[in-house]
């Protein structure tokens, strides 16, 4: 695709995944009494931080959510919810950073599609209940309306890039061009008196 609203797409898509996947990398989230529970339980670290010395709150890194999603649906997981909390945060900020510059941009924005499907079942589906609500209702859950349709959102930009190629100004278009050139001047032309 020559035009360019994939790159458009690349930069949006990498917008949202790298904030993400920082988020959930690098920064912070309160948590409730019962979350403190269910994540010593997984032996992971709860911090408490002092708000002006009246109350405390717990809190633990943001991909420590992911965590307590997948336990909450899939608690045979055990430690491994983990693993994948970690893995797709970095994932996050890998796909985001790849589709910026736009190098493996179908792999990438393949990732992102696989992430943000799995976002849709366990937020959107699961805990919100978006889809087991009459649609008309949906604008009266404003918060559960808008990520749902910016995780849908996404997902659309995402598999069009999948679909379509990263457009221009990416190094994946520059390396297809140079490849192809190589390509061109690699076959032999032939003599004349050959023929």
């Amino acid at each position: 695709m020559n035009s360019t609203m994939p790159f458009l797409y690349r930069l949006v898509i990498a917008a949202a995944m790298v904030t993400t996947g920082w988020f959930n990398c690098f920064g912070f989230v309160e948590v409730s009494s019962a979350q403190v529970t269910t994540l010593q339980e997984l032996d992971i670290q709860v911090r408490q931080m002092d708000k002006g010395g009246e109350t405390t709150t717990q809190t633990t890194r943001g991909l420590h959510r992911i965590v307590l999603l997948l336990h909450d649906e899939w608690p045979q997981l055990g430690g491994w919810g983990k693993l994948l909390a970690w893995t797709v945060s970095v994932f996050e900020l890998l796909a985001g950073v790849l589709l910026f510059v736009g190098l493996f941009s179908r792999l990438s924005a393949f990732v992102v599609c696989v992430i943000l499907g799995m976002a849709l079942y366990l937020v959107s589906y699961k805990i919100n209940g978006m889809f087991t609500m009459n649609p008309f209702d949906w604008p009266l859950h404003k918060e559960a309306f808008a990520q749902l349709f910016t995780e849908m959102s996404l997902i659309v930009l995402a598999f069009a890039i999948v679909v379509g190629g990263p457009g221009c100004l990416s190094i994946d278009r520059f390396r297809a061009s140079s490849l192809a050139e190589t390509r061109i001047s690699s076959v032999k032309r032939p003599k004349r008196g050959d023929d």
